[in-house]
């Protein structure tokens, strides 16, 4: 299989990739009746969902995601956009990839639980299947949630580091 494109998170102005996850209350497409579909083998699941944090408030930003069905739900009040009505930007992956995205939800979540984010990701530490572990990422972060706030922020990026050397990968 395909490594995966993950989720994205943007946090203090950085863009971070989503790599690990424990609790409830993140939107996905399944949530709102969205069916997707395959989009690519770096996409088995349909969609790449963009989080941000907005004043320690977990915020919903958008996502990208294929549906056969043109009836979308409207989000926020905003409704999708077809990207096969637009033009793609020179070097807008994505808009090759997907059908549609929602832009600037702006829709808080309620996430009680925790989030882990990274970003700078080491070459030699990618995995050619599934998602990548935090620990092939020079910054990690674990963020604890509850009801979307967020409560803790624990820089991880040492301890990635140690479990490298160690050869061990962190779950």
């Amino acid at each position: 299989m395909t490594g995966q494109e993950p989720d994205r998170f943007f946090y203090n102005d950085e863009k971070f990739e989503l790599v690990g996850i424990k609790g409830k209350g993140l939107l996905v497409p399944s949530d709102i009746g969205i069916e997707t579909y395959m989009s690519a083998t770096s996409c088995r699941r349909g969609y790449i969902m963009r989080y941000k944090i907005v004043e320690r408030q977990l915020i919903l930003d958008g996502f990208w995601f294929n549906s056969k069905s043109e009836d979308l739900p409207e989000i926020n009040g905003i409704k999708p956009v077809n990207l096969s009505e637009e033009t793609a930007e020179e070097g807008d992956y994505f808009h090759n990839m997907f059908k549609f995205e929602y832009r600037n939800l702006q829709k808080q979540l309620p996430f009680k639980g925790s989030i882990i984010i990274a970003r700078d990701l080491i070459r030699s530490k990618y995995v050619h299947m599934g998602f990548q572990k935090s620990t092939a990422y020079k910054t990690v972060l674990k963020f604890e949630f509850k009801d979307g706030i967020i409560v803790d922020v624990e820089d991880q990026s040492e301890e990635s580091k140690r479990y490298r050397r160690k050869g061990k990968r962190k779950k």
